[in-house]
């Protein structure tokens, strides 16, 4: 063998020597990184509280002072995908009319983001929310957007979900038409069966 040979033996031995546990160190951390990203805590430990079945009392406000329109329906609520994701089911009436709806309500472990998704029999619209939320059972806020059909301009909404114990909690929603102050447009009183 030659000496240029040894030398190139020489040099890609070391570099293999070195390189190689940098790069399984790395892979090692990431893997613990996507292992703790991927694993439920204490968020959604919050969220499997807020499992089982529901009585809901909602007031809807139509114009702000008006008396709200009370309705009331039930709710089943179940943690899924293996306690990532509370998946809720919603019937009952409002304004006298079957209503249906269906959430999906996550939170990211790595960005700290809920995320809360709805959708129901009174359009065809999936509400897309989302909120930096960090510490568990403190209200959680959520800010989405959706399409007003009567002028086709953007109404903004926010909720606001109070964690009242394991047998209670409400939710707020609020609307901003442009040009106008937020209004508070609805809560939901939940109440354990």
């Amino acid at each position: 063998m030659t000496a240029r040979r040894y030398a190139a033996i020489f040099v890609c031995t070391v570099l293999m020597a070195t390189v190689l546990p940098v790069v399984a160190d790395e892979s090692d951390q990431a893997a613990a990184a996507w292992a703790e990203a991927a694993a439920p805590g204490p968020v959604h430990a919050l969220f499997a509280g807020h499992g089982g079945d529901w009585t809901i009392t909602a007031k809807s406000w139509m114009v702000p002072g008006a008396d709200p329109i009370v309705s009331e329906s039930e709710s089943q609520a179940e943690m899924i995908l293996g306690g990532r994701f509370l998946d809720e089911r919603l019937v009952g009436t409002v304004m006298g009319q079957p209503f249906e709806g269906r959430g999906l309500t996550g939170y990211d472990n790595s960005t700290h983001v809920a995320t809360s998704i709805w959708m129901d029999n009174l359009g065809t619209v999936m509400v897309v929310m989302t909120g930096v939320y960090e510490k568990p059972g403190e209200p959680m806020e959520l800010f989405g957007e959706m399409v007003d059909p009567a002028s086709g301009s953007i109404l903004k909404v926010r909720t606001v979900t109070n964690f009242t114990g394991d047998d209670a909690h409400s939710m707020e929603y609020f609307m901003t038409v442009p040009g106008m102050d937020e209004i508070k447009s609805m809560e939901l009183i939940y109440k354990r069966k």
